[in-house]
């Protein structure tokens, strides 16, 4: 099942797309030669807490380990662990995953603060060289406005390719959705405007 964004307007997964941002903040801690990449440009700073920190110079790995916090402008992600790591290619490699009774967590706001991407799994996993971002595990990404629920996928695995902009739900015994399936919600067209529109004008984000 894909999920490519759609002209109509009944479909709006357009805000999904943020994701991939993630890939690039995680990036950016793996090395000071990886933030010369031509991909990662940007002058926002990236934060990292954790309880330990392990970087190993020879493998270029570091690995962040306990209650992990990532912050890197409207972005934050949440693990148990983090591992990143560079390969002679120049390509990159994240994986983050959570601990006992846990997931990681990821939320992405839009520039004008309105609307909200989260998404939750037991691990996610980006690989610059196929450029897909992956949630894995009783996998969930919602799109909200003001706190309600505008759009959501769940499933095993949710993938997106930054390069064909497709994305990919599969359901499995870890899917989050029932029946081991994957569970769409794609809210009501004229009910999705409203709620954006009324969080927009809260927010001042129509000023």
């Amino acid at each position: 099942m894909q999920f490519k964004e759609s002209t109509s307007p009944k479909i709006a997964w357009r805000s999904m797309f943020w994701l991939p941002a993630a890939a690039c903040a995680l990036a950016l801690t793996l090395t000071p030669a990886v933030s010369h990449s031509a991909s990662l440009e940007s002058d926002v700073p990236t934060l990292i807490d954790s309880d330990t920190l392990e970087y190993d110079d020879a493998r270029q790995v570091s690995v962040f380990s306990g209650n992990v916090v990532l912050t890197r402008g409207n972005l934050s992600l949440r693990s148990e662990r983090l591992e990143l790591r560079q390969n002679e290619a120049g390509e990159q490699f994240a994986v983050a995953t959570a601990g006992s009774g846990k997931q990681v967590f990821v939320r992405q706001t839009s520039e004008d603060h309105v609307e909200v991407v989260e998404g939750h799994a037991d691990r996610a996993e980006y690989d610059s060289s196929s450029n897909v971002l992956e949630f894995i595990g009783h996998a969930v990404v919602s799109r909200l406005a003001c706190g309600e629920l505008i759009d959501q996928v769940r499933g095993e695995r949710i993938r997106y390719n930054q390069e064909t902009e497709v994305y990919r739900a599969e359901g499995g015994a870890r899917s989050g959705g029932p029946n081991q399936r994957v569970r769409t919600v794609i809210g009501a067209r004229q009910s999705s405007d409203e709620t954006i529109t009324q969080c927009d004008n809260s927010s001042g984000g129509g000023s």
